[in-house]
């Protein structure tokens, strides 16, 4: 072979070879344990075929009736997570982008900073904040006549609680997205608008949010994939309560394949396709309705 012809594909040979260690194989080592009844502990491994799928598809059993709750646990926290998600980190780029504003990087820095705690010290600092007794929100609160709000205990107060420590986490990535992508819209395009009389309100529904298309696309279907891998909030705040009101997929799978008395991790398996598999159809559904327009436009 030619040795410029080569160059290229030893080039990419280390790509693939890492793509086929970390991808390719534990992809089909998961197809396979989950045609399994796979005892981590014990070390048991038996072919039981399409068992796995018939119980997350028989939906008088109660396995799948706590597979399937545990998926509408993620889409609501989805719902509700991700809309203030965005509209937060859109509102807070919008007033970091105005150039009357002083200490533009003291504040961005504030907002960013919590983006590089871990998740468990997030969770850890929030339970203790909203603590239903000597938590300090129920204490400021108290300066008001408010009685003591039970923020991880009860419904609907328990979804605030995750919501409120997940945005007070994250929003500051994705504000910096979204300031990247004000900087990108050309500054005449709102002069022109000026002149044809438009008001803010008007500049920012016709100027920037069009001109935020292929940010806001990016950060929505980022935010809704990092929805369906919930996991640690609830785990170390809610422990999955009340009762298993806030048990997300990622949690429950963790649960069923790590079982003290009989880890099924084969069950866990099939699970955690069938939850890639409507994670995949999720972002292709997204990243349709937000190409569709624009396709139509051409």
């Amino acid at each position: 072979m030619n040795t410029k012809k080569a160059v290229p594909y030893l080039l990419l040979l280390p790509h693939a070879v890492f793509f086929g260690i970390f991808f390719i194989f534990p992809l089909f080592k998961s197809l396979y344990m989950s045609f399994t009844e796979w005892g981590l502990f014990q070390g048991m491994i038996r072919y039981v075929g399409l068992d796995n799928y018939a119980r997350l598809f028989d939906f008088g059993g109660y396995r799948s009736q706590y597979f399937w709750s545990a998926i509408w646990v993620t889409v609501q926290f989805v719902l509700y997570s991700v809309p203030v998600l965005v509209s937060v980190s859109l509102a807070l780029a919008l007033i970091l982008n105005n150039r009357k504003l002083k200490m533009k990087s003291f504040h961005l820095t504030a907002f960013f900073l919590p983006t590089a705690l871990s998740v468990t010290v997030v969770a850890v600092m929030w339970r203790w904040i909203l603590n239903v007794h000597s938590g300090l929100l129920n204490y400021l609160l108290g300066f008001f006549g408010i009685e003591k709000i039970p923020w991880l205990t009860d419904l609907p107060w328990v979804w605030g609680a995750i919501i409120i420590a997940t945005v007070w986490w994250t929003v500051g990535w994705n504000t910096v997205i979204f300031l990247g992508g004000l900087s990108k819209i050309p500054e005449p395009l709102y002069d022109s608008a000026k002149v044809d009389g438009a008001n803010a309100f008007r500049r920012f529904l016709n100027v920037t949010l069009p001109g935020l298309k292929q940010v806001m696309m990016f950060v929505v279907i980022t935010q809704v994939l990092a929805g369906f891998g919930l996991f640690a909030q609830p785990q170390l705040m809610t422990g999955g309560g009340p009762g298993r009101a806030t048990i997300p997929i990622m949690l429950h799978i963790y649960g069923e394949a790590f079982n003290p008395s009989r880890p099924r991790m084969g069950y866990a398996t099939a699970m955690s396709l069938i939850t890639g598999v409507i994670i995949v159809s999720v972002t292709f559904i997204q990243y349709f309705l937000f190409t569709r327009k624009s396709k139509e436009e051409r």
